[in-house]
């Protein structure tokens, strides 16, 4: 017999999920219109690399990690510039196996495609979403 408690739990139990899913799959993307353009200053000599999640940080700056090709994981802080002007690499260090991020790794955006299926990303100009499993 289905108590009332257990009648809302199966009731709600799918609403739990999908709201779940919903948070996982925006992740780090939420904050991509203003994190853009200090992700491609990060990329930008790391061919073949990708940013795995990008944050902004107070100060006009960007926190974002990225894979190199090799597995290498950096983090790169890019200062963001003034309206017009380019973002600047203002550092990167290694991380080797540090913690990850909230949602990194969740997508990977790069400056060309590194895999077939990679679309542009129309709110960030210059940079691709690679498939998941890409590497």
């Amino acid at each position: 017999m289905t108590t009332p408690a257990r009648f809302l739990v199966l009731l709600l139990t799918p609403l739990a999920f999908a709201t779940s899913a919903l948070a996982q799959e925006d992740g780090w993307s939420r904050f991509l219109p203003e994190t853009a353009p200090g992700i491609v200053a990060c990329l930008e000599g790391e061919a073949g690399a990708a940013a795995t999640a990008a944050l902004p940080m107070n100060g006009g700056r960007v926190l974002v990690r990225i894979t190199r090709k090799d597995g290498d994981r950096l983090e790169c802080v890019a200062e963001l510039g003034a309206p017009g002007q380019k973002a600047r690499r203002a550092q990167s260090r290694s991380v080797g196996a540090a913690p990850p991020l909230p949602g990194e790794d969740a997508q990977r955006l790069s400056l060309a495609p590194l895999c077939p299926g990679a679309a542009a990303v129309p709110q960030a100009a210059g940079l691709f979403l690679n498939p998941p499993g890409c590497r």
